[in-house]
């Protein structure tokens, strides 16, 4: 073996067993103001210190405001403690002066960091500074891990779906079960939609059952609370997950997604694959889906570990595949020569007419139906496994783990979307959309998923009548 070749294979071992174990790799450098979107995770918080979230250019260190039209410019930059040997450390260091004194209800981002925006709606009790591992009770700190795996999974840098998008963290974590926490963050979250992109949510109702009372906070789905959410729907992309067997929770089988009130009409269901091969315990059908056992994510108490098993379920589907949405949305904004970010009279990205000679921006313009439709269509119909997924979960995962049918041995002709709707968010669908947003290729036929999806919505509209009724 020649030199040369010897010193690229000791490279590449070094590389992958770095991935391997859990390292992050070094934060962005050099990052130029280019074109972003903006996903609001909302969740339990978020684990700001974690080196994947890190962004060590100019542009972290300068107001959100600067550089992203429509940002609050009152929101309060946190400046953490980055250089402390562990997580515990940094939060104890950083306590008195930052994490006692966080209000409820008010914006704050962290500079440094591509986490744009952080925003608190649970009513936590102040943290306790003096305690060896003060995280109980605090505000914006996650404190159970969920929030960091999600944001991960959208937006990081190391294994996120979109490496250009910026993370906004609502919290609405508190008890687990107040509904107007819930409200209040989703709600905040589409009221700002002028600068935030999409939403993920990957939480709902404990059962997927009706409460016309209203008086089970988020036991069931009540009539507010699905009227809210086809709102919110509304305003933004905004994608939910479709619960993880029966009873959103119990594995083996998944729950009819059409009998789930919070799913209406706007919303966007995500559902799963397990790096390659069939679920079926996922809520189905869903529009779109992405790896949902065993995936890689973030560490809500480390600085830099990460581990392939962290993300689990559709809660860590959802936020990848909304950070696929916001990667299309980037590129046609890079296309269309936009920096801005937000909807705007149903308009995500404009620029001049005719820099592409076909397609959905040929006309200067995306809307965010033509977004949808994008993200929909060019979903690759028989996933296969990305390095982002992590292992397949075999039998210690019971009930949840994989048939041993991989998606690539499925016949054409198996009507795939009754599992996975349109398919998965992942590489080979981004290349997709992006083909044709540059106008090299046309829209994908997907007609008979359009069929399929179009007697879905007839049926969940007229469930929603129902559902929405005080």
């Amino acid at each position: 073996m020649g030199l040369r070749r010897l010193v690229g294979t000791l490279l590449a071992v070094i590389v992958v067993a770095a991935f391997l174990g859990g390292s992050v790799p070094a934060s962005a450098k050099g990052r130029k103001a280019g074109p972003t979107s903006t996903i609001a995770i909302i969740d339990t918080g978020i684990n700001p210190y974690h080196a994947t979230f890190r962004d060590d250019s100019p542009l972290a260190r300068k107001h959100p405001s600067t550089y992203l039209p429509g940002f609050p410019k009152d929101a309060i930059a946190l400046q953490l403690s980055f250089d402390e040997p562990d997580y515990w450390s940094a939060v104890r260091k950083d306590c008195e002066a930052i994490w006692s004194k966080v209000e409820t209800g008010k914006l704050y981002w962290f500079p440094g960091t591509k986490i744009v925006g952080a925003i608190t709606f649970s009513p936590q009790e102040e943290i306790p500074c003096p305690a060896p591992e003060p995280a109980a009770g605090g505000r914006i700190l996650d404190d159970g891990g969920h929030g960091t795996m999600t944001a991960s999974r959208a937006a990081s840098f190391e294994y996120g779906s979109c490496k250009e998008c910026r993370v906004v963290a609502v919290q609405f974590s508190g008890n687990g079960l107040n509904k107007k926490d819930a409200m209040d963050s989703i709600g905040w979250s589409a009221k700002n939609a002028s600068w935030i992109d999409a939403q993920s949510n990957s939480w709902g109702p404990l059962v997927p059952i009706w409460d016309p009372s209203g008086q089970g906070q988020l036991v069931g789905a009540s009539p507010d609370m699905v009227r809210k959410v086809e709102e919110v729907s509304q305003a933004h992309l905004a994608f939910w997950a479709s619960g993880n067997g029966a009873a959103f929770r119990g594995g083996a089988l998944g729950h009819p997604t059409l009998l789930s009130p919070h799913l209406t009409p706007s919303a966007i269901s995500v559902g799963g694959h397990d790096s390659g091969y069939v679920n079926v315990w996922p809520g189905f059908p869903p529009h779109l889906v992405s790896d949902s056992c065993a995936s890689w994510a973030a560490l809500h108490t480390e600085m830099e570990k990460s581990a392939e098993d962290v993300g689990s379920g559709t809660s860590a589907a959802t936020p990848f595949v909304a950070g696929g949405a916001g990667r299309i949305l980037v590129e046609a904004r890079r296309i269309l020569g936009d920096r801005s970010v937000g909807v705007h009279k149903g308009v995500v990205a404009s620029g001049t007419k005719g820099v592409v000679a076909k397609g959905p921006l040929v006309d200067g313009e995306f809307s965010v139906e033509e977004w949808r439709r994008l993200l929909m269509t060019t979903a690759t119909p028989r996933p296969q496994a990305q390095h982002e997924d992590g292992p397949t979960c075999g039998a210690e995962w019971a009930p949840y783990n994989a048939t041993p049918i991989p998606w690539s041995d499925v016949p054409d002709g198996y009507p795939e979307y009754l599992h996975i709707g349109y398919g998965a968010v992942d590489g080979p669908s981004h290349d997709a959309a992006l083909a044709v947003l540059e106008g090299r290729a046309e829209m994908p036929d997907r007609s008979r998923t359009d069929a399929f999806f179009s007697a879905d919505d007839t049926a969940r509209r007229a469930l929603y009548e129902v559902w929405s009724k005080p």
